[in-house]
C-alpha cells in the first residue's frame, strides 16, 4: 500500500540504493493498456519512435537506442553531429493516451551533464515543440550532476514552443541515489497529477481541465546532453514503462470522440465544453428526437459512476433525456439545461461488462437546444 507524504526531510542516512521491482497503481480499478518490459533485442518499432531532435547540448540519434538482457538504454557519447559534441536518444510511443497511472523504472548517467527524464507530451519524436503541443507532465527529470534531485511538474502549452498560462511543479532531493533503480509514476486525472517514487507520493500538482486544455499525451524515455554538454559518456537505462487506465473520458471530438455519435442535424455552438478550448455541440433548436450517443470501450467489467457534462443557457433544452445502457438495461435521467451552473451531473452508478455494450444517449426534448458535450465513466 502507498503511504502519502507531506515532506521530505533528507539526511546522508536517508539515502538507498535499493527500489522495489514494480510499484504499481496506488489503488484498485486500473487495467492495464500499454507497456514494454523491453525482452527482446531491439526497440519494438511498432510501439515506439525514435527521438531524433537537436536540442541542448546534442544531438539525438536512433542507433543510441538499444534493448538487451530486459532493458533499454541509452547510449550517451562523444561525438560530432549537426553541431554537436554530444549524442543522446529516447523513445517516444506512437499511441498517445489520457488519465490513468503510468509508471516506469530507471537509472540515470552516473556521470554529470545528462537530462534524463520520463515524460508526457503530443509528438512523434522529431521536436520537442510540436504545433500540437498543449499538455507537457513532467514525472522524472533529472539533470545527473545533481545525483538525489527530482523535478516533476505540469506545463502548458500554446503549441510550437510558446508557453501556456500555468506550470505547477516542483524540484526536492528526493533522499536517494538515483544512479540505482528506482521507480517512477504519475497518476493523471481531471484535477490533478501526483507524482510518485518507489510508491511514495511525493508531490501533486493541481491541473484542472477549465485552466489548460488536457489532450491526449504520448509517453517519452529520453536523455539528452544539457544544458550545454556533459562531462563525459554514460548510459540511461529504463527497465520497463507502463500504462494503467481507470475512468473513461468521451467527447464530441479529438481523440475523445471514438466513441461519439450523432442523428439528426447537430451543430457546433459557440458556447465552451468541459475542456479549456474544447467545443460543444447543439442539436437543432426545438428539433425532436434527434440524439447524441457516448459509448467507452472499457477494458475491465466494473462499477462506475457515470455523468455528463451539462452546459447551462437559458436556450438550452429544459428536459434533456439521458439514457443509460448497462448490462442489458436501461436508466434514464432528466437534465434540465437551463438552470443552475455548467457543469458535470451524476446520471447514477451503475455495473457494465467489459466492452463497449454500455452507453450514454441524450435524446432532444424539443423544447430548447439539447446540448452534447462530454461524458465520462468514472470507476467506483
Amino acid at each position: 500500500m502507498r503511504r502519502a507524504i507531506t515532506a521530505v526531510i533528507v539526511t546522508a542516512a536517508t539515502v538507498t540504493a535499493a527500489a522495489p521491482a514494480g510499484a504499481d497503481p496506488p489503488t484498485t480499478g486500473y487495467a492495464l493498456v500499454f507497456s514494454d518490459e523491453f525482452n527482446g533485442t531491439a526497440p519494438d518499432t511498432a510501439k515506439w519512435n525514435f527521438r531524433t531532435d537537436v536540442k541542448a547540448g546534442s544531438a539525438q540519434l536512433a542507433r543510441n537506442v538499444t534493448v538487451a538482457n530486459g532493458v533499454m538504454t541509452i547510449n550517451l557519447k562523444q561525438e560530432a553531429v549537426q553541431g554537436k559534441n554530444w549524442t543522446g536518444g529516447g523513445l517516444v510511443s506512437k499511441r498517445a493516451f489520457r488519465y490513468g497511472y503510468y509508471e516506469t523504472r530507471a537509472k540515470i548517467a552516473t556521470v554529470g551533464g545528462w537530462h534524463t527524464s520520463f515524460w508526457l507530451q503530443a509528438g512523434n519524436g522529431t521536436t520537442t515543440f510540436p504545433p500540437e503541443q498543449r499538455t507537457e507532465i513532467d514525472v522524472l527529470e533529472n539533470d545527473s550532476a545533481n545525483q538525489r534531485t527530482v523535478h516533476s511538474g505540469v506545463i502548458t502549452w500554446k503549441g510550437s514552443g510558446v508557453h501556456g498560462p500555468i506550470s505547477p511543479g516542483t524540484t526536492y532531493d528526493s533522499g536517494l541515489d538515483l544512479r540505482q533503480w528506482h521507480t517512477y509514476g504519475v497518476d493523471w486525472s481531471e484535477t490533478s497529477a501526483k507524482y510518485y517514487v518507489d510508491g511514495v507520493l511525493r508531490y501533486t500538482a493541481p491541473y484542472s481541465p477549465s485552466q489548460w486544455t488536457h489532450d491526449y499525451l504520448n509517453v517519452w524515455l529520453t536523455s539528452i546532453a544539457y544544458p550545454e554538454s556533459a562531462s563525459g559518456p554514460s548510459v540511461a537505462q529504463f527497465d520497463y514503462v507502463r500504462y494503467w487506465q481507470k475512468d473513461y473520458y468521451l467527447d464530441n471530438d479529438g481523440p475523445a470522440a471514438y466513441g461519439y455519435s450523432e442523428t439528426g442535424t447537430w451543430l457546433d455552438s459557440a458556447l465552451a465544453g468541459w475542456n479549456y478550448g474544447s467545443p460543444s455541440r447543439y442539436a437543432t433548436c426545438h428539433a425532436i428526437g434527434n440524439t447524441a450517443t457516448w459509448r467507452p470501450n472499457l477494458n475491465t467489467a466494473g462499477t462506475y459512476q457515470v455523468s455528463v457534462h451539462k452546459i447551462a443557457h437559458s436556450g438550452s433544452d429544459p428536459n434533456g433525456r439521458y439514457d443509460v445502457v448497462h448490462n442489458g438495461a436501461t436508466s434514464t435521467t432528466y437534465v434540465n439545461g437551463t438552470n443552475g451552473a455548467s457543469g458535470w451531473v451524476s446520471l447514477g452508478t451503475y455495473s457494465f461488462p467489459a466492452g463497449t455494450s454500455g452507453y450514454v444517449k441524450l435524446t432532444a426534448s424539443g423544447t430548447g437546444c439539447a446540448r452534447a458535450d462530454a461524458v465520462k465513466f468514472v470507476r467506483a
